[in-house]
């Protein structure tokens, strides 16, 4: 058994990272906040070299950055670019790679999801044993994991990318393509101010990234 963690990121770049933040931190605190999330996801993945399953967690950058470079290096991880076009054609091309690698089942996750453990990705893992798909719902009606055996591009298409109706509208593509899909919890996201004060009482620290 040889399961697939991809972890699709961007790069810390001051006015272009985390652009929802900026009128509340600036871009600078905005970027740091990326950079915090993203390195609080690669170090929560390190901790599933404690299954007995052989994990293959891989690192996707949305653009070449030298930040990305010095998080492959710090987490020992393979480092690849996501693939042009919308978020479904970079997630396809994502677990289609995996899959194609050698991996029996790949699942997908961002690294804006800070309450996301790696327990939470064993328990996908487990559920595509006997299902298709498995999704983990986001509060905002997005999801915040997505995994697979087998990709399809059906599951890409058509979907209005950042709506809350991601998720309703990935159901309704997976029914019309009768596969079987396990739902895991229900998880939040940092997208918005609010969702950045959230996760720093969370922290028990101050709101801002000083």
């Amino acid at each position: 058994m040889s399961p697939a963690v991809l972890v699709f990121t961007k790069a810390p770049q001051a006015g272009v990272s985390k652009t929802r933040l900026i009128p509340a931190l600036g871009a600078d605190k905005a970027a740091a906040a990326q950079e915090m999330l993203a390195l609080r996801t690669l170090g929560m993945t390190a901790e599933l070299g404690d299954s007995e399953a052989e994990y293959r967690v891989s690192l996707w950058g949305a653009v070449a950055h030298p930040a990305l470079d010095l998080w492959a290096n710090r987490f020992a991880l393979p480092l690849h670019r996501q693939a042009a076009g919308d978020l479904g054609e970079k997630m396809l091309h994502g677990l289609a790679s995996a899959l194609a690698d050698g991996a029996d089942q790949a699942v997908l996750i961002g690294t804006d999801c800070p309450i996301m453990t790696a327990e939470y990705i064993r328990e996908a893992h487990m559920a595509l044993r006997s299902s298709d798909l498995v999704l983990g719902p986001a509060e905002d009606g997005g999801y915040v994991l997505i995994g697979c055996k087998q990709v399809d591009a059906k599951l890409f298409t058509d979907i209005a990318w950042g709506s809350d109706k991601v998720l309703a509208q990935t159901l309704e593509r997976a029914e019309q393509m009768k596969l079987s899909v396990t739902l895991l919890d229900t998880l939040w996201d940092v997208d918005r101010p609010e969702d950045w004060e959230r996760f720093q009482r969370l922290q028990g620290g101050p709101v801002g990234t000083d």
